[in-house]
């Protein structure tokens, strides 16, 4: 796992998205679920194995909205984030 966070954290398109994703629901993000970057980079792991999943239908949108609204929903259904009013 750990050569997974070096990977993503060599790979400038991955870095990009992380950060976007982070100034939607990290602290004090735009939808703030209070996510640290070490546990978005856990989510877009994930999204990573379900995106390079041939029996899957989901595709790496390079890094678009709707990439970030799935790591969202990763973040939500699997790890039990919620927005904070």
């Amino acid at each position: 796992m750990i050569t997974n966070f070096i990977a993503l954290r060599s790979n400038p398109v991955l870095v990009e998205f992380r950060d976007y994703v982070h100034s939607f629901y990290g602290k004090d993000g735009i939808y703030d679920l209070g996510c640290s970057i070490p546990e978005i980079e856990v989510a877009i792991m994930d999204y990573i194995k379900i995106v390079s999943d041939p029996d899957r239908f989901e595709e790496w949108g390079d890094g678009d909205s709707l990439d970030r609204e799935r790591v969202r929903e990763i973040l939500e259904n699997d790890y039990g984030f919620e927005e904070i009013a």
